[in-house]
């Protein structure tokens, strides 16, 4: 049921999930934009951390008691325990606890004290929070945050959304953008990533058909107090930043959901931890673009071919990880 023109063009913005949204239809039909805005408004009101009548506003307010979810919301659970295990916890869904001490975005850039952050460490643990169906079980003092899986999960369900109800489509949410279909002139989407040192460039870009790409780096929230570097992807084992060789860390592959999760995950572990885990979860079908202190690029043998380095960046030193 597209519209007549497969051609035309549509183009629709947002502000959810504490980022700008925009979404680019090509042949849509002409209820599809609105109901891409409506299913964002849905999955904020019930996966945002800072709304007290969602899933996880309930359950961080539940003090231990059992909450009844969404069936969505107990998916995205299951699926952020299986990746938080698999990673032996570089991603993690309790993570709250950490985060709320810090300040990447209020304007405070406030640095927990050495009490305050070893006090959390304790509350950050993904193998205490129970997920049975949809009864959700956290233990009082402890909070999820879905803000490392979300918006993956959710660019899933709306790509879910455009198939057969337009000839191609771009859903942008920040450092998460889903590929749908393809141009009307049958090339591919180009989706650039981003320089950590000068965000306003792309360094490279991918071609890309379906599918997602997902970007971590310490460019999307940081401060530097007292001479010291601080940025927003903080590693569950210490509540520090991530002590890390890279500056990005970004994840192509067939699922937003577990691209978002991996992102974050990657980062924390550096390069060497990222090529081991990528050799041993071939399974995922996911590639990576890393981009380290020293500039180099790393990148997985599957995006040879879809994967160039834009004008300025010709210079730059890329490793091609093999299996």
């Amino acid at each position: 049921n597209t519209t007549a023109d497969p051609g035309a063009r549509t183009t629709g913005t947002g502000f959810y999930f504490d980022t700008v949204v925009t979404f680019t239809l090509y042949g849509a039909d002409e209820t599809l934009m609105t109901e891409l805005q409506n299913a964002c408004v849905r999955y904020e009101q019930l996966l945002s951390r800072t709304i007290p009548e969602s899933d996880v506003g309930r359950i961080n307010a539940a003090e231990g008691q059992t909450v009844t979810v969404d069936a969505e919301t107990a998916d995205i659970l299951r699926r952020a325990l299986e990746i938080s295990d698999m990673t032996d916890h570089a991603f993690s869904v309790t993570i709250a606890p950490l985060t709320t001490l810090w300040d990447f975005s209020g304007g405070t850039e406030r640095v927990p004290t050495e009490e305050e952050r070893l006090a959390a460490l304790p509350l950050v643990d993904d193998s205490r929070l129970k997920v049975e169906g949809n009864e959700v079980t956290l233990p009082a003092g402890m909070m999820i945050d879905l803000g490392g899986i979300a918006k993956g999960y959710i660019a899933d369900e709306l790509a879910k959304m455009c198939e057969g109800r337009c000839t191609g489509a771009l859903l942008n949410f920040g450092g998460n953008v889903y590929v749908v279909g393809q141009k009307p002139d049958g090339s591919l989407f180009r989706v650039g990533v981003r320089d950590p040192k000068d965000t306003g460039s792309s360094l490279a870009v991918i071609s890309m058909g379906q599918g997602t790409v997902v970007t971590s780096g310490v460019y999307e929230r940081c401060f530097e107090k007292d001479g010291v570097f601080y940025h927003h992807i903080l590693d569950p084992e210490t509540g520090l930043p991530a002590e890390t060789d890279l500056t990005s860390a970004t994840i192509v592959g067939p699922r937003g959901a577990d691209c978002d999760a991996l992102s974050t995950a990657l980062f924390v572990m550096g390069a060497e931890g990222a090529a081991q885990f990528w050799r041993e979860h071939q399974d995922l079908g996911f590639e990576y673009v890393l981009v380290l202190e020293d500039g180099s690029i790393h990148i997985t043998q599957g995006l040879e071919s879809s994967f160039s380095l834009a004008s300025g960046y010709q210079e730059r030193e890329v490793t091609v990880i093999a299996p």
